[in-house]
């Protein structure tokens, strides 16, 4: 999608509001959109018709409230625009087409480990190129990419530090080199922010406005959500939980990594974080031990974002099995997680229920947010 084309769909504030309205409540009547906003009858109306005209909501069956006249119901025009996330971690590299809704269309995996940048990225713009010719209907309807990785950002714009398995990667512009590549604009994120933005959309978002997210994944990070907006902080670093642990602390920190060398000294191989989700077994003696390991240093991590952002709710998610997730939820009450002196209100902490991959959901779903949703 070329820049003035970009430039011709931008919207007002109202209208954006509206957007979210309606995205938010899925099949709202009409007659009550009103009711949400700061604004009058007839402009809501004549937003509306705007947003229908332009082809951005559509109109569905009548909905009848009360004893008032039944009102059509409201919905997003799930193909009126599309747009591509990327999550990129040590071992495997997630991509999605997603259309309006947010609804994820059609996901791949790389069939190797995305280690070799070049590499990784000649595939990448096959699958994009695959994905436009099997689906016509998205043509010069891609808004943008949303291309998320493990790591963290550094001072130049554009650069983000990975784990050291990914160390191809680092030292480059990479959302310079990529925007290049693939054609169209492209969003460069942490992924565990991302995790929380698929949160925001779909998940915990829709109940608590502002939470934190626990990204477990080959290492430890989080994102944060604040009244419904995901919140990067001045280099796009908020969240990096795991910046809390001494040196001495982070061989204790609840990293997958660390559970996966854990299973290989006694004997269990799983080869990638992965593939941990296919093979994980509750049984196995040493899941007990990592647990009893991390959970302290889980408790701080929970604690420091309770004492900085006082969210609502803290989900945990990232890559972790949810069988294990909930282990871990299990450990923390069975500790008591409030001391006798603590007698402030506690978030409600949940494992993420969400059954797409978060990291790569919330990565698609930024360029539409900053688009259409973003306040």
């Amino acid at each position: 999608m070329t820049n003035d084309a970009m430039e011709s769909m931008k919207i007002t504030a109202n209208e954006r509001m509206i957007l979210d309205i309606v995205r938010r409540s899925k099949g709202l009547a009409r007659s009550a959109i009103t009711g949400q906003t700061n604004l009058t009858q007839q402009s809501v109306h004549r937003i509306v018709d705007r947003l229908l005209e332009l082809e951005y909501l559509q109109l569905g069956d009548s909905v009848v409230q009360g004893r008032g006249q039944p009102s059509r119901a409201v919905n997003l025009a799930p193909n009126a625009f599309f747009s591509i996330g990327v999550s990129l971690n040590t071992d495997v590299m997630l991509v999605c087409l997603v259309n309006f809704n947010g609804e994820i269309l059609v996901q791949e995996s790389i069939p190797f480990a995305p280690v070799n940048r070049q590499e990784t990225q000649t595939w990448l713009r096959a699958l994009v190129i695959k994905w436009q010719q099997e689906y016509p209907f998205i043509e010069g309807r891609i808004i943008g990419l949303g291309f998320a990785m493990t790591g963290y950002f550094v001072k130049q714009k554009g650069h983000i530090r990975p784990p050291d398995p990914l160390s191809d990667w680092a030292g480059i512009d990479l959302e310079h080199e990529l925007n290049h590549l693939l054609n169209m604009p492209v969003i460069l994120l942490n992924n565990a922010t991302t995790g929380a933005i698929g949160e925001a959309f779909h998940g915990a978002g829709l109940t608590y406005q502002t939470f934190g997210y626990l990204s477990f994944d080959f290492g430890f990070g989080g994102g944060i959500v604040i009244d419904g907006e995901p919140f990067f902080g001045a280099f796009g670093n908020a969240g990096e939980i795991g910046r809390i642990y001494t040196s001495d602390e982070i061989p204790k920190r609840p990293a997958l990594a660390i559970l996966l060398e854990m299973l290989a000294s006694n004997g269990i191989y799983v080869p990638s974080v992965a593939r941990l989700n296919d093979d994980f077994d509750s049984d196995w003696p040493v899941v007990a031990e990592w647990i009893q390991l991390t959970t302290p240093h889980l408790l701080r991590a929970i604690n420091a974002l309770r004492s900085v952002i006082d969210p609502s709710a803290i989900v945990l998610g990232g890559q972790i099995p949810k069988p294990l997730a909930r282990m871990l939820l299990a450990a923390l009450e069975q500790q008591g997680v409030k001391s006798p002196q603590d007698i402030s209100v506690w978030p409600k902490v949940m494992v993420s229920e969400l059954k797409d991959d978060s990291a790569v959901l919330g990565a698609a779903l930024q360029p539409l947010r900053n688009m259409f949703f973003r306040k």
